[in-house]
């Protein structure tokens, strides 16, 4: 029996124990029987070049280490398939790296790509049409390792808001596309546990359809007896009998898509959901989430055109003041995919047209045009000292205690902030000894015939209809998003 190994590729500077990935478990459950399936997820385990092919999906951030894999199975005359949202999006620069590029949803092309490697004849590309939940594919969760700490869980995709940074639209479209709950049903009794995190980009969604779909799985989850952690608009706040469902069916916390105090701001990046909103509004929001027992991650962005040190000061000391129980900050990047990258390379704005490549990964891909990088860093700087010190984080500790009722939701919020905050502050720290230019071992990409460079490394116009890439779109664990 043939064999097909699917590999995720490692991300320096993720906890990858905690959720269980399940783009490669989604696959492996449309891999025909006749195949031999492996799973390794580089964050929690050994690479083997045990395989007949491999097949490496990637985003942006972890793209480097696709290709170094991809030319090392090919240096074994195994061949490989690269697919994701980096390959889905840059197709020409990712075929240079690969046998095969699957530019789009995969679930439906393995039949069809694995027959034509039996016989010799791998296209160089396939671009599947967007993936229907009728097919009723169930991830191989059975592949994957035990030592997860919680598992993993996709109930719709898709994305109607258009914001300029994420590229979730791109990839699966912007209208949903349900899974039916009675296969969520199935896939929850076959979970081991009863903690899950549900990769859904909205859980709430927007319109009455979707909120009315969302109420039927908080009844779904409630009966499972699960408790479980998502991500949500804010105005998932404006809905009370919503949010007490949510409550009720065991949620634990919410990632909330804040993103900035200046409406300015909210607008330059199409952050439509948040336009009508301030900081007042931003903690009532937090406040109602609170009286449902529901702990709030509050992600901002930072480094934007907009940006003085004197706003991210005020910044600063929202964070301080509010009762938002895990404070992310993350610096504005034009992944590829997004109107943003688009516009920062037509205007020539990118320190690095090909900062992916770069090793380390860079915080600041552009220069701010009211913030030098260097006020911006040590702002940032500044602003995680402001929530991880032993008094701020033990004050909100006690206030996320207060706000759940709940210790272990106390303990995570607090757990979560300091690694998450720490680890920033690590690549800040770093940032600080000079900004690189793209490195990579061996043979540049751009150094074989045919192969883009620089700016013409551009999103491929074909990717824009049938792109979807079954990896998770939100920044919690994906920071393209």
């Amino acid at each position: 029996m043939n064999t097909i190994l699917l590999l995720s590729p490692a991300t320096p500077g993720f906890d990858h124990g905690l959720f269980a990935p399940l783009s490669l478990p989604t696959l492996a459950g449309a891999i025909p029987d006749n195949w031999q399936v492996r799973i390794i997820d580089e964050n929690n385990g050994q690479v083997d070049f045990d395989a007949d092919i491999v097949a490496i999906s990637a985003h942006t951030y972890a793209i480097r280490r696709a290709y170094e894999l991809a030319r090392e199975f090919r240096r074994r005359s195994i061949p490989v398939v690269l697919g994701g949202n980096h390959p889905t999006i840059l197709t020409a620069e990712a075929s240079c790296e690969a046998d095969a590029v699957v530019a789009g949803e995969g679930e439906t092309v393995w039949p069809g790509l694995l027959r034509d490697f039996l016989r010799k004849q791998l296209k160089p590309i396939y671009s599947p049409s967007r993936y229907s939940f009728d097919r009723d594919i169930l991830p191989r969760r059975d592949l994957l390792s035990s030592r997860y700490r919680f598992a993993s869980i996709e109930t719709v995709r898709g994305c109607p808001f258009q914001c300029d940074f994420c590229s979730v639209a791109r990839f699966h479209g912007a209208r949903y596309r349900y899974k039916p709950l009675s296969l969520v049903d199935r896939e929850l009794r076959m979970i081991r546990g009863k903690t899950l995190f549900l990769v859904d980009d909205n859980v709430i969604g927007v319109g009455r359809e979707a909120q009315s779909r969302a109420a039927e799985l908080f009844a779904l989850l409630k009966d499972h007896g699960m408790r479980w952690m998502g991500q949500a608009s804010v105005n998932i706040a404006d809905n009370e009998r919503l949010l007490r469902l949510a409550g009720e069916s065991g949620c634990l916390f919410l990632f909330i898509g804040f993103e900035s105090l200046d409406p300015d701001v909210l607008k330059d990046l199409n952050k439509g959901a948040n336009l009508r909103r301030n900081a007042s509004d931003y903690a009532t929001a937090v406040r109602r989430m609170h009286d449902n027992g529901i702990s709030v991650m509050g992600s901002f962005i930072v480094g934007t055109d907009r940006d003085t040190v004197s706003g991210l000061g005020e910044l600063k000391r929202f964070i301080a003041q509010s009762q938002i129980d895990i404070p992310i900050l993350h610096h504005l990047t034009p992944y590829p995919g997004t109107r943003l990258y688009e516009r920062m390379v037509r205007d020539n704005r990118l320190i690095d047209e090909r900062f992916w490549l770069q090793d380390p990964l860079p915080v600041f891909t552009f220069q701010p045009e009211r913030i030098s990088i260097d006020d911006l860093r040590r702002s940032t700087l500044d602003m995680i000292e402001g929530f991880t010190g032993v008094r701020q984080a033990s004050w909100r500790f006690v206030q996320s205690l207060k706000n759940t009722r709940s210790l272990r939701i106390a303990s995570f919020s607090t757990a979560a902030t300091l690694i998450s905050s720490r680890i920033l502050q690590q690549r800040l720290l770093r940032s600080g000894e000079g900004i690189a230019r793209s490195t990579y071992p061996g043979d540049a990409i751009g150094e074989k015939t045919g192969c883009p460079t620089g700016s013409q490394v551009t999103p491929d116009p074909a990717t824009e209809v049938t792109s979807g890439d079954p990896v998770r779109g939100d920044r919690l664990i994906n920071p393209e998003m």
